[in-house]
């Protein structure tokens, strides 16, 4: 009686014990992708379907069964959306457990906005067709390819359309709160001019013009300008080296004259790991080029002190440094 008894015991514990972990553990990968496909095909009949499925499981869900997944559009990959959803459970309750409960929202709620951003995205490229031979949208880009080289005055003009016409359906587009316009053109057909886009007052607004790193022959380039910063610096200013981080802001009006801005290390400045750490990154150099002639013809130290600035001052004293230059940047 008393093995029996003891046997007992020990099967309840062990079904509670496997019960337990099974909060923890969550339904297996293979049975989350089961539920999800048969999900998909029973709403959707195959329409959508997924890939990059992955448990997400932290300290804030708690929730083994949750999953991370790409869902998209099997004939238009473009249609496409990233969620969480309980895999264990999607086929009882389609409701996403990640979202505010004040926000009910399912995967046909998320379907429906990505639908919608694909069909305002085909109405924005429709209204461009006859002006930009492709419109290519993507997640941090819109790549706009014209089919013959394009004078700065039209580039500006249709720079400044298209950014509206983004701005008219900036609900529908979804896009997110910044992202860049990449300008290709025969001469530059893996693009050469990227004009970052911000959101202000609830709208897109254009910054200055940027060269693009993906630009032909960019390594010459930068080779060329790094040197010549680098033979300036060793006579006036040996104490400074280069660094990684850079800004080239091109001329809006000849969209070839150029204003390398490369930050520099103060090699004075040593973090051994004794006492307080300081920032190195105290020099800022200017040097002024020509894209198409590849001629560099000014270059100067701009601040030994970009260490001690905000970066809306340092912003300011660039654009105001170069836009006396003759690099135009409104």
């Amino acid at each position: 009686m008393k093995i029996t008894i003891m046997s007992v015991i020990c099967l309840i514990i062990l079904i509670l014990i496997v019960v337990g972990c099974s909060n923890y553990i969550g339904i297996s990968k293979k049975k989350a992708s089961l539920n999800l496909e048969t999900y998909l095909q029973r709403e959707y009949n195959g329409k959508l379907v997924f890939s990059d499925l992955n448990r997400f499981f932290n300290a804030a869900t708690m929730d083994p069964n949750i999953f991370g997944v790409l869902i998209y559009d099997k004939e238009i990959p473009e249609i496409e959306f990233y969620t969480h959803l309980d895999a264990k459970n999607i086929l009882v309750n389609d409701t996403l457990p990640m979202y505010a409960t004040t926000d009910v929202m399912t995967v046909d709620n998320l379907y429906q906005d990505a639908l919608k951003q694909y069909e305002t995205r085909q109405e924005v490229i429709d209204d461009f067709k006859n002006e930009i031979s492709e419109v290519k949208f993507s997640t941090e880009t819109i790549e706009l390819k014209f089919d013959k080289n394009i004078t700065p005055t039209a580039l500006e003009n249709v720079v400044a359309r298209f950014t509206d016409r983004l701005n008219n359906t900036i609900k529908e587009l979804n896009t997110g709160f910044q992202f860049s316009l990449v300008i290709k053109t025969p001469k530059h057909p893996e693009g050469f001019i990227i004009i970052p886009l911000v959101i202000e007052d609830s709208k897109w607004e254009r910054r200055p013009y940027l060269l693009s790193e993906s630009i032909n022959n960019f390594e010459v380039l930068e080779t060329m300008i790094q040197k010549n910063i680098e033979d300036k610096l060793e006579v006036s200013n040996p104490y400074f080296k280069i660094t990684e981080y850079r800004k080239i802001y091109m001329d809006k009006s000849s969209l070839s004259k150029g204003a390398w801005i490369q930050y520099l290390d103060d090699k004075r400045i040593v973090n051994d790991g004794k006492g307080k750490w300081e920032n190195p990154q105290t020099g800022l150099y200017v040097l002024y080029f020509d894209l198409d002639s590849k001629f560099i013809y000014k270059g100067e130290l701009l601040t030994e002190e970009s260490d001690k600035n905000t970066y809306v001052k340092e912003l300011r004293q660039i654009v105001e440094t170069i836009e006396k230059e003759g690099i135009r940047t409104k």
